[in-house]
């Protein structure tokens, strides 16, 4: 599980410690490190243990085998099957002994030039953001989080 946000400094060599918590948690999966892509929805990255992204992967392919109905429209429409492009997309990350990163050009580019970046907890995942695209975001999600909580109180924010 992945609890809390994390702020880690890029050291001069490009490189990011992961969370302490955070690897210990990873490396119970047998790989020191994790599986990331490029956020759908964000200027982000998204990241997900072994085992997540593959539950990840099974249930994209379930829905695309669902859908596609025959063996002659899986075969035509593979490359249209979302568990592809994400196969396609995604990178292992794997960290050092000392739990620190470096990041893929295709994944750094996502983040581009920062010093700092977030590590941010989002229960079964976790997103990596630049400083400031998630200092954004945070001030984005908190006063959504309070609308909402003000609303169904009845109350107005």
């Amino acid at each position: 599980m992945f609890l809390s946000t994390f702020m880690m400094k890029m050291d001069k060599k490009g490189r990011i410690s992961v969370p302490a918590p955070w690897r210990a948690h990873l490396s119970e999966e047998g790989f020191d490190g994790f599986i990331a892509f490029p956020s759908i929805s964000h200027d982000a990255i998204d990241a997900r243990g072994a085992k997540a992204f593959n539950a990840l992967m099974d249930k994209l392919q379930a829905d695309t085998q669902a859908k596609a109905g025959t063996f002659e429209a899986e075969l035509f429409a593979d490359g249209d099957n979302p568990a592809a492009y994400l196969s396609s997309i995604a990178v292992e990350v794997a960290y050092d002994g000392e739990g620190r990163l470096s990041l893929p050009p295709p994944l750094k580019s996502v983040l581009g030039e920062c010093e700092q970046v977030a590590f941010v907890g989002r229960h079964g995942f976790f997103q990596i953001w630049s400083d400031q695209a998630w200092a954004r975001q945070s001030q984005a999600e908190r006063n959504a989080f309070r609308s909402r909580v003000m609303a169904h109180r009845g109350g107005s924010a």
